[in-house]
């Protein structure tokens, strides 16, 4: 393999990874795995639980789970993020475990809410999912200057970027978050974003 295989689907989690390969100016390619085929065993035999993305690199390594993603580019791609064994880049690690787990995993835990709870428990999980959520914009919102490590851009923004894309209240969310309104629109004006989500007509 010659160059990287990004596997996913245009609005799902894999828009991380083209994001930071564009930002990185890596050459790769997109394969669509629809929900369908994430559950055949073909696919099953590269990510063991369906999950996207899974990213296939150049030196035959398979990488599933995004956070492990983002970690092995990062790593590859020293412009993606601040200098190794920095304060800036154990920031970078703790700002992406935090949207990872507040606000990526809480929109799944909301949407999705009746697959971590009975029937008759499922609304408050959501609920609770919603509020933590908001919890760690609200953090974050606070933070950013005009990016979440200050005014150089990294890998967290793009990951930041992408998640808010999911808010199905988007305009309520950046109502009363002025950063975070104003880092939105910068992210929509990054080469590589634009880049990306034209390809795939977003």
């Amino acid at each position: 393999m010659s160059k990287y295989v990004v596997m996913g689907r245009p609005r799902a989690g894999s828009l991380i990874a083209e994001f930071l390969l564009t930002a990185a100016n890596v050459e790769y390619e997109f394969k669509n795995i629809s929900t369908e085929e994430a559950q055949q065993d073909q696919f099953k035999r590269i990510s063991p639980f369906s999950k996207i993305p899974v990213l296939l690199c150049p030196d035959g390594q398979t990488i599933f789970e995004t956070v492990a993603i983002v970690i092995h580019l990062v790593e590859k791609f020293p412009q993606l993020a601040p200098q190794s064994a920095t304060s800036e880049r154990n920031l970078l690690w703790q700002y992406l475990a935090m949207i990872q787990t507040s606000i990526y995993i809480g929109y799944h835990r909301q949407f999705y809410s009746h697959r971590y709870a009975p029937k008759d428990a499922a609304e408050e999980v959501g609920i609770l999912a919603a509020r933590d959520r908001e919890a760690a914009y609200i953090y974050i919102n606070n933070k950013l200057n005009p990016y979440v490590l200050g005014k150089n851009k990294s890998a967290v923004d793009y990951y930041l970027y992408m998640v808010t894309r999911w808010d199905p209240g988007l305009e309520k969310l950046l109502s009363d978050k002025g950063n975070l309104e104003s880092f939105v629109t910068l992210m929509k004006n990054d080469d590589a974003v634009k880049k990306v989500l034209l390809s795939h007509k977003l």
